[in-house]
C-alpha cells in the first residue's frame, strides 16, 4: 500500500469545527455491519478496533454483535469509539471503551497506534480523508460504508483510488437505508446507492475484486 497524507489535501476543511455537526450523521443499521463482517469472515480476536464517528453507537452494536457470535468472543478485544460530538449511545457502555469526543482528522486524535482495524460509516461530504486517515491508522484493514459513487471522480481517483483501491468491493443487490439523526422511525425507502469498501492490508493479493451482497434482512 501506499503512504497516506493528509498535509495540504484538504485545505478548505476546518479541524475541530464543531458546526460539522448533524453534520452528515446517517445512523447504520447495525445488522448490516454484522452482515458484512460475517461476509468478511475477520478474525477480530486479540484485536484493536476503532470507529472513529460512532454516532449513537449504531455501528458498534454491529460490530461487537458479530464478535460475541464467534467462538472467539472470550478472547482478548477492544473495541474503541469516538466522534466529534458526544451522542447518547444505544450500546451498553461496558461492552466497548467510549474514547471521547474527537475530530478523527485532527492533528492531536489520540488513537493512532494499536489499532488493527478501522469500522466506519463517515460523513460522506468528508468521506476522502477519513478514508486517507483509516488507511494511515489501520494495521490490517479498513472496512468502510458509503456511497457508490465513492468510485467516481477524479480528485478521488489520484488522491486514493489510482494507487490504493479497495482490495474488495460489495456492492448492495437490494437497497439499504441509513438514518438521518440516528431516528430509525422513518421508514421511506432510501434513494442512496450503497456498498462496503474493504482494504485489506494483510491480504496477499491486492487485485481490487468487485462482489454483491443482499442486505440482512
Amino acid at each position: 500500500m501506499g503512504q497516506y497524507h493528509t498535509k495540504g489535501l484538504y485545505n478548505t476543511y476546518k479541524k475541530n469545527n464543531k458546526e460539522r455537526d448533524a453534520l452528515d450523521y446517517y445512523a447504520t443499521p447495525p445488522e448490516e455491519v454484522t452482515n458484512i463482517l460475517n461476509v468478511l469472515n475477520l478474525d477480530l480476536s486479540c484485536s484493536y478496533i476503532l470507529e472513529p464517528c460512532s454516532g449513537g453507537g449504531h455501528m458498534i452494536k454491529g460490530i461487537l454483535d458479530y464478535i460475541k457470535s464467534k467462538p472467539h468472543s472470550r478472547e482478548f478485544w477492544r473495541v474503541i469509539s469516538t466522534d466529534i460530538k458526544d451522542r447518547e449511545s444505544i450500546v451498553d457502555s461496558l461492552d466497548y471503551q467510549n474514547g471521547g469526543t474527537w475530530d478523527f482528522l485532527a492533528d492531536d486524535y489520540p488513537y493512532n497506534e494499536d489499532i488493527e482495524y478501522v469500522i466506519m460509516n463517515p460523513p460522506y461530504a468528508t468521506i476522502e480523508p477519513f478514508v486517507i486517515r483509516g488507511l494511515e491508522i489501520a494495521q490490517k484493514g479498513l472496512l468502510v460504508l458509503g456511497r457508490l459513487q465513492f468510485l467516481e471522480g477524479k480528485g478521488r481517483y489520484e488522491a486514493i483510488l489510482k494507487d490504493n483501491p479497495p482490495t474488495d468491493t460489495y456492492v448492495y443487490v437490494d437497497r439499504i437505508k441509513c438514518y438521518k439523526n440516528g431516528d430509525f422511525s422513518n421508514a421511506e425507502s432510501s434513494a442512496q446507492a450503497y456498498a462496503w469498501f474493504y482494504w485489506g492490508k494483510t491480504k496477499a493479493d491486492k487485485t481490487p475484486t468487485l462482489h454483491w451482497i443482499r442486505r440482512a434482512n
